[in-house]
Parts: structure tokens; C-alpha cells; sequence
């Protein structure tokens, strides 16, 4: 039952990338999996502690607000953002801070976005060549929906620097937007494949400005994916041979080598997923279906299986595939006893990748199979 998996990923929820309104367009995001995680609570800590000596040190405070931006940390970003700029809302640097946590806080609403952008509009009347606020601004009207004022922005920008990477991504999100909004619509297929185009050229330029900018890599590997094409493949390993250790990207390269027939690399990648955290049991739960259905190595499979469930005593899928497995060996028993466990998980406690219309469908097979072999007992 090898459905396609949906990857989930606080990972790219970027700034200024107008990160949720574009991936609601997503068919696959990532798995929340932060590779920088011990690096981002020793810089925290040292901050921690400066602040714990003086919970007004306004430097302090807007030092780690940032840093809790560029690790996605959203939540503390607000927090830190929104104390900073009540202790000094004329100073630069705290409104800039607290424009940019505000449109990307988990709870943020239309009228956040609305104030973000008169804070940024204000930002670029004090200083009209700081490219941070000026990005900003053109981001509000990006997840504002106006295209063309985010465009204007984002040219503005890039007058100042020709290389505004913050800018370029902004400018490929905007075309990914408008590309998911009109792929389905058979009258504008020549105007979405135009929009696809010129995302796939601003991200492939990103790629020529910085190419360890292994962000527009994925971007690209995503875009081709979507449209079935193994174009992503080269995308997704470059993203992989910039950050070795970053194991959303293995998962989407393997996960993806396994779409395009190429099984014995996807499971050389799990497989080296596994050896660097042996927790990642999606790594486990995938090659076990590779084994199972692919290669018909059902033993093999259900040891993958076991040590799924071993980590996670919810995961459905692993449940219905070792149901399957113990079928198609004739063991009757123990394949009504993994039908049942799957049966046994309610929707509540399913995994966070599991739409609840995917679970419906694990479970509407597990209870149809475990009927016709009720019949045969």
C-alpha cells in the first residue's frame, strides 16, 4: 500500500517566501525534522542567559528573535519580537523584528498581515535601501494577494542588489502561487506553463548566485516532482551533496528515487537515513514497502515493519502492510491481529503526515480484507 506520503515540513515555511499561502498548494511537504536543532540551543542559551540578567536588554531580545526566525522557531520569535518593540517601538530594529514575526507567527491573521505591512511601509520610509524591510513589504502584499504591488517591491529591491536572493525567492514564489492557481484550469494551459517556467528559472537562477543555496534546490526538485518528472531527482541530490546530514532532503531524494523506479538507491538512502537516526522510522516504514510489494521479500518487510511500530505503536500504514505480509504467507492469525490493531487506532491518534481521508481508506482496507478472511475461517 504504497501511498504517496505527504512530507511535512515546518522546513519550508520561509520568510518571505509567502510560505503559508504557497503551501497550501503543496501536494508534499516536509517532515519537521530540524537538522541544526543542537546549534540553534546553544546560540539560545547564550542569550538565555544575557536576557535572564535583564529581561529588558532590548539587544538581547531582538538578537535572539532573529535567531529564533531563521530556525522557524515562530512562536518565541512573536514573543521575543513583541517585547522588544514594546520597550522601544521607535528603534529600527525592533519593529523590523516584530514586522516579520508578526506575518509568520502560527496563529497570524489577515489583519496581522495588514499591520506587518504598515510597519514595513514605515521601516522603508526611515531608511529606503534597507533591503530586509523593503522584501518584507513587498511579502505583505504577496500574501495580501497583490501581486502586482509585491512585484514593484521586489524590483525595488532588486535596483538595490541585483543579487537579492531574499527577493528572487519571493519573486519564484509568486510564480509557484499563481502556477498551483491555474494548473487545473484547461483554458490557461499555456499561461501555466509560462508560470512554470519562469518559477523554475528564478529558483535555477538563485542556484547560480549562491549554489550552496540548497533551499532553491528543493524548490526545484518539488516543482519537477509534482509534475512526474525524474528532473527532480537531479535537483533533490544536489540539495543532499550541499547538506549531507539534512535528512528531510534524503527522505525526499529516496522517497522520490522510489516514485521513479529506482528502488535499490531510495533504499541506499533509507538505509543511510537509519544509520544517522535510527528514530527516523518512516525510513523504516518505506523500505519496507519496497521489499514488500516491489521485491515480494515479505520476511525482510516485516521486520522493517516491526521496528516501525516499535517506535510509533499508531502508524496504521505499517499495521495494514504487515497485515498484507502475513496474508500473502497464509499466517491467517497474525494478519487478523494486525487488521485489528490498525482498526484499533482512532483518528486522533493517527501521525501528523495522515490526512484523515487516508486513514479512512488504511482502515476501510484493513476491516475489508479482515472480513473475507473471517469468511474463510
Amino acid at each position: 500500500m504504497n501511498n504517496k506520503v505527504v512530507f511535512f515540513l515546518m522546513f519550508f515555511l520561509l520568510l518571505y517566501a509567502c510560505s503559508v499561502e504557497e503551501e497550501k498548494n503543496d501536494n508534499k511537504t516536509f517532515i519537521a525534522k530540524a537538522g541544526l536543532a543542537n546549534e540553534y540551543e546553544t546560540s539560545r542559551q547564550t542569550l538565555d542567559a544575557e536576557i535572564s540578567k535583564n529581561a529588558d536588554n532590548i539587544t538581547a531580545l531582538i538578537a535572539r528573535g532573529n535567531l529564533a526566525l531563521e530556525n522557524y522557531d515562530f512562536s518565541n520569535a512573536f514573543s521575543d519580537a513583541a517585547r522588544a518593540f514594546r520597550l522601544d517601538s521607535n528603534n529600527f530594529q525592533s519593529r523590523l523584528l516584530y514586522a516579520r514575526s508578526l506575518i509568520n507567527r502560527p496563529t497570524s491573521t489577515e489583519n496581522d498581515k495588514i499591520v506587518a505591512q504598515r510597519h514595513f511601509l514605515k521601516l522603508v520610509n526611515e531608511n529606503a535601501n534597507n533591503l530586509d524591510a523593503i522584501v518584507g513589504l513587498a511579502n505583505t502584499y504577496a500574501l495580501l494577494q497583490d501581486f502586482e504591488n509585491a512585484n514593484i517591491w521586489i524590483e525595488k529591491a532588486l535596483k538595490i542588489d541585483s543579487k537579492c536572493i531574499d527577493a528572487y525567492r519571493l519573486k519564484g514564489s509568486i510564480f509557484k502561487i499563481r502556477y498551483y492557481a491555474v494548473i487545473e484550469d484547461s483554458d490557461s494551459k499555456k499561461f501555466a506553463e509560462a508560470l512554470f517556467d519562469s518559477t523554475i528559472n528564478t529558483y535555477s537562477y538563485i542556484t547560480q548566485i549562491d549554489p550552496e543555496y540548497h533551499v532553491a534546490y528543493m524548490h526545484l526538485g518539488l516543482l519537477f516532482d509534482q509534475r512526474n518528472d525524474p528532473l527532480c531527482l537531479d535537483h533533490y541530490l544536489s540539495a543532499v551533496q550541499v547538506q549531507p546530514e539534512n535528512l528531510d532532503y534524503k527522505y525526499a531524494l529516496a522517497y522520490a528515487y522510489g516514485e521513479f523506479g529506482k528502488e535499490r538507491e531510495a533504499m541506499r538512502v533509507y538505509a543511510e537515513m537509519i544509520q544517522q537516526d535510527d528514530t527516523f522510522y518512516e525510513a523504516y516504514c518505506q523500505t519496507g514497502q519496497i521489499l514488500q510489494f516491489k521485491y515480494y521479500e515479505l520476511d525482510s518487510a516485516l521486520y522493517y515493519y516491526s521496528q516501525v511500530v516499535d517506535k510509533d505503536e499508531h502508524h496504521l500504514d505499517a499495521y495494514v502492510n504487515m497485515g498484507i505480509a502475513y496474508q500473502d504467507k497464509g499466517d491467517i492469525t497474525n494478519a487478523l491481529k494486525n487488521y485489528s490493531q490498525a482498526l484499533a487506532i482512532k483518528p486522533e491518534e493517527r501521525g501528523g503526515l495522515v490526512t484523515l481521508n487516508q486513514f479512512n481508506e488504511q482502515q476501510d482496507m484493513a476491516r475489508n480484507r479482515a472480513k473475507e478472511l473471517k469468511k474463510k475461517l
